[in-house]
């Protein structure tokens, strides 16, 4: 295997799992929110999640909600939880190498997308999608690149909210050249390329801009300027110069690093204890799970993980908004 496509998987590919000292909410720090399992085969992989939902919850629709990398769905329980509050079911699972699921490693980016497909066609073939007269989906990051894109395969997708993503793979690629990630060279960049397309080569030629200019669905697209993690230069900003659909909705945020649904004070809090002790550990502290535990136990998770209330009032709005 060549160099560049062991320094990808070095940065990238790999199972991400709960280390067990950091504190991811569920459905029980929730009173009354209930949850019904949902599990589905993408490739040789079986994936497991949950529909959550509160009584009372609107029962023609239906939020799939795509996480990150680097977690599982558990890590945006505070979200999911949000919006459940607000009337909706939601679907949420880990991907394919994450959490609770299967799966030596992610195997490549567009795994995310080719995990979402799995899920709804899961949900035809079973008769679960029936039910729903209105689906959305949700995604931040890798899980906004799912959510942006899945409209081109799936036509009965009403809306789609992506939060600090990226509008293709390519795109993505291009930054590791030229962005945050600028120190991979063109060859070493045209490996990973090829690396991901040889794996889902349909899923690797979509973009969510051609869903955006077919109007496929509608869109609500967020990022803050200061991302740290996918460029705001090759997110929201690629989409708005390329976009010819003038009927997408932009919220665009200039403090929130990777995060524009967490408040201002969230995103400063996580970046400080996340920051500190990703420095310590690099410095040889917190060897052991024991110490990695001791070190969390003093963090406050319920203000890291404190949503924005403008932003949801935003999103919220533009789902309850009647698709015409």
């Amino acid at each position: 295997m060549s160099v560049a496509i062991n320094l990808f998987k070095k940065l990238f590919i790999h199972r991400y799992d709960d280390g067990g000292y950091i504190k991811y909410f569920c459905a029980d720090d929730f009173e009354g929110l209930k949850k019904d399992s949902f599990s589905f085969m993408s490739g040789d992989n079986l994936l497991k999640g949950n529909f959550y939902y509160y009584d009372g919850y609107r029962e023609d629709e239906l939020i799939i909600f795509c996480h990150g990398i680097g977690g599982g769905h558990l890590s945006y329980m505070t979200e999911i939880e949000l919006l459940c509050k607000n009337g909706y079911k939601v679907l949420a699972y880990d991907n394919t190498g994450c959490f609770e699921s299967e799966g030596e490693s992610i195997i490549c980016i567009t795994q995310a997308l080719a995990d979402l497909d799995n899920a709804i066609k899961t949900m035809k073939n079973d008769g679960t999608y029936k039910k729903f007269n209105h689906v959305y989906v949700i995604g931040h990051s890798w899980g906004g690149y799912a959510a942006g894109n899945i409209a081109n395969f799936h036509n009965d997708i009403e809306k789609a909210v992506v939060i600090s993503s990226f509008p293709s793979v390519s795109i993505l690629l291009e930054e590791l050249q030229g962005g945050v990630f600028g120190f991979l060279k063109k060859p070493i960049v045209q490996k990973i390329a090829c690396y991901e397309k040889e794996h889902f080569p349909q899923f690797f030629a979509s973009s969510s801009i051609d869903a955006i200019n077919n109007k496929k669905a509608k869109y609500l697209i967020a990022h803050s300027k200061d991302d740290n993690m996918i460029a705001f230069k090759y997110g929201l900003q690629y989409v708005k110069e390329h976009c010819k659909n003038e009927d997408v909705k932009y919220l665009i945020y200039q403090d929130r690093k990777h995060n524009p649904n967490y408040k201002a004070d969230a995103v400063a809090y996580m970046n400080e204890v996340m920051g500190k002790f990703n420095i310590e550990v690099r410095l040889g502290k917190y060897k052991t799970l024991e110490a990695k535990k001791a070190y969390f136990e003093k963090a406050d998770f319920i203000r890291m993980t404190r949503q924005d209330e403008d932003f949801w009032s935003q999103v919220l709005e533009f789902l309850n908004k009647m698709t015409e």
